[in-house]
């Protein structure tokens, strides 16, 4: 390989893409494709179903989509989906199937947000894409009888949350959200908690 060629791909290698809500949704629903036609065997896809997801992005979006650029904007999605998963199994939480949204009760809302600013667009909203993100990055989650609810909650917002990606050097957003969900926890667990060791003592 000569100098040229070598500074293109390195040069390649460097490139971000921000992914616009569009472009998210556009491979969200690409990728569900490709499950629904067996391309995902072992919970792993096929290196081939990147590689047309680029090049669906690239050409309808006018952009210069690579493999790479797709793999590291499912990641996103992963993290996205993680929180939204342990979100559904907090306490105070309940799950919409019909509305596709977690209700969080009003007494733990303002508390838990306040704690975790970045879960907001996660609550008490309609998770845009959410059974398209289930079938390209989801587990198994307890669903329509197994799920809780709180018919008391205000929806504050019915507007979708959408997935947006600054570019593929998000990585720290990521491991921020996710420190987050595990160190912080609603005031009235902590107060709970807190009781039930005065109790022992």
């Amino acid at each position: 390989m000569d100098k040229g060629k070598m500074k293109e791909v390195s040069e390649d290698k460097k490139t971000q893409l921000r992914w616009s809500k569009p472009m998210s949704k556009e491979l969200l629903k690409f990728l569900a494709d490709e499950v629904k036609k067996g391309n995902r065997p072992n919970n792993t896809f096929n290196s081939s179903s990147f590689v047309a997801a680029a090049d669906t992005i690239s050409k309808k979006f006018n952009v210069k989509c690579l493999p790479d650029h797709v793999d590291n904007h499912l990641r996103t999605v992963k993290t996205a989906w993680s929180i939204i998963a342990k979100l559904r199994n907090q306490s105070g939480c309940g799950w919409d199937d019909n509305m596709r949204m977690i209700r969080m009760s009003p007494d733990v809302y303002n508390t838990y947000v306040e704690a975790n600013p970045t879960h907001e667009k996660y609550l008490n909203k309609k998770i845009d894409m959410y059974d398209e993100m289930a079938s390209v990055v989801g587990k198994d989650i307890a669903r329509g009888s197994g799920a809780k609810s709180f018919d008391d909650v205000e929806v504050q917002s019915l507007g979708a949350v959408n997935l947006e990606e600054k570019g593929d050097g998000d990585d720290e957003f990521v491991k921020e959200n996710d420190k987050q969900l595990t160190s912080n926890a609603p005031l009235e667990s902590r107060k709970s908690r807190k009781r039930t060791r005065d109790d022992d003592s």
